[in-house]
């Protein structure tokens, strides 16, 4: 019982730090969401595409960006460095939205963040998360 207390409050006490970052991630058209990569449902990638400094994000704001929009770098702005997050999760677990606040922080400081999903246990072999990583 005394566990158990101790988990809800630890989660209480981490929501109000969670929520906001979420709220972005839903709402952010500088998150480009569900691409695929492959025919099934699992294979798919969010895309955090950088923001302009101007554009920072103000969680104060009940997690609205400080601007009217979201802007992401001209097409013409080449150069950004990327980061492929591949979630862990014994195999059986990861879901790519796992990375949501690395994605948003390394958005904010100019690099791509790309957020990978793949097929996991029992639905697939270890073979096959291979290849849908690779």
């Amino acid at each position: 019982c005394l566990q158990a207390i101790r988990l809800m409050m630890f989660t209480v006490l981490m929501l109000p730090g969670f929520v906001p970052p979420f709220i972005h991630f839903l709402t952010s058209p500088a998150v480009r969401k569900n691409i695929p990569y492959g025919k099934l449902f699992r294979q798919q990638l969010d895309i955090y595409v950088p923001i302009h400094e101007t554009d920072e994000v103000n969680y104060s704001k009940g997690g609205k960006d400080s601007t009217s929009d979201n802007k992401s770098p001209d097409d013409s702005e080449v150069g950004y460095p990327v980061v492929i997050f591949i979630s862990g999760g014994a195999w059986i677990i990861g879901y790519k939205v796992w990375g949501f606040i690395m994605g948003q922080l390394l958005q904010r400081n100019g690099v791509i963040c790309v957020t990978s999903d793949y097929r996991n246990f029992p639905q697939a072999s270890i073979n096959d998360m291979i290849e849908d990583v690779d």
